[in-house]
């Protein structure tokens, strides 16, 4: 084990012995204590070596060692020996200078235009890394350090190309991702509207997702028009009625990133959603965007007033049309 904590042992030792501790209750034991200890191991203060334990080691190493006979002594030379050799120095370095800057000719230099011989080509940029269902790298590209233990299933192998003698290795892989920037970014943008629009394999549920989108893109600055159209086709699609509540309040506080799109899906859930607390959710972003001062268009006033004048609709809802009705600016 203390082999595989260092990293000593060749990769098909490493996973047999990865594969021996996953199955091995004891050496699982052990093998978790060996990383606690390590881990202690490196938290512990440096301990200063005693002056005596250095005494004695020193003189150790003094005896033993022998003294080359191949060097000269040194001989401390007196001081006026030493003033008479610099003066010669001195003496012959200033003498030649003289000589030769006397004997070399004055050389002057004209300006020259500058010309341009060749353009060194910059080197290319790397590729972006793409989010994708599929895709075909070559093995340059890949590092040959694989990190963690990834899940690689349905491995298949191929002659890619048999021409020039290469080979295709083609697998699924479940590997961990995180991908950090600003949320004004439009990658980031675009990959969280990816994980609204698409709750199939997403964990966490799409109710917990619209909260942190809602925490993250309702701050001056954040909020993004697709992100609304993603929150949008939620409120229009989603099966659950606390997932489109929650799209419909979230919209409330997205005004000044919200696109046609995102009020027609306001008005096709004031409209014909069956539940009323998704309807009361839609008529109070569409309040908010009339005291706003925005412009509403045809469509959404003439279903503002039906549902204002509903008998048998909810009276929350019908207070909050007419509240909008009484918000919109005259044009």
């Amino acid at each position: 084990m203390p082999l595989l904590l260092t990293e000593s042992l060749d990769p098909a030792q490493r996973e047999l012995t990865h594969q021996h501790i996953e199955s091995c209750a004891a050496c699982a034991s052990e093998w978790s204590a060996t990383k606690e200890t390590w881990q202690i191991l490196e938290t512990l203060p440096t301990v200063e070596t005693p002056a005596r334990m250095k005494k004695r080691f020193l003189a150790e190493i003094s005896a033993a060692s022998v003294v080359p006979t191949n060097v000269v002594p040194f001989r401390r030379r007196s001081p006026a020996r030493w003033l008479a050799e610099a003066a010669a120095v001195v003496i012959v370095a200033g003498g030649a200078f003289y000589a030769g800057h006397r004997a070399t000719p004055r050389v002057e230099l004209k300006p020259t235009d500058a010309q341009i011989t060749a353009i060194q080509q910059a080197m290319p940029v790397a590729a972006s890394y793409s989010i994708a269902e599929s895709r075909v790298l070559p093995a340059a590209s890949i590092s040959p350090n694989i990190e963690g233990r990834p899940d690689i299933e349905n491995v298949q192998f191929s002659d890619a190309s048999p021409s020039n003698q290469q080979i295709g290795v083609s697998f699924d892989i479940t590997s961990h991702v995180t991908v950090t920037g600003k949320p004004t970014d439009k990658s980031m943008v675009r990959l969280l509207r990816y994980v609204l629009e698409n709750e199939d394999k997403m964990s966490p549920s799409r109710s917990r997702a619209i909260d942190w989108v809602r925490a993250t893109y309702s701050r001056v600055g954040n909020p993004d028009p697709e992100i609304t159209e993603a929150l949008a086709n939620v409120l229009r699609n989603d099966q659950h009625q606390g997932v489109r509540i929650k799209a419909a309040d979230t919209l409330q506080s997205m005004q000044s990133a919200m696109t046609d799109g995102t009020r027609d899906a306001l008005v096709e859930a004031l409209k014909n959603d069956p539940n009323p607390a998704v309807r009361v959710k839609a008529v109070e972003a569409l309040a908010k965007l009339a005291r706003s001062g925005a412009v509403l268009d045809p469509d959404m006033v003439d279903t503002l007033r039906k549902k204002a004048a509903q008998g048998d609709e909810n009276v929350y809802v019908r207070v909050k049309a007419a509240e909008a009705l009484s918000s919109i600016q005259p044009r």
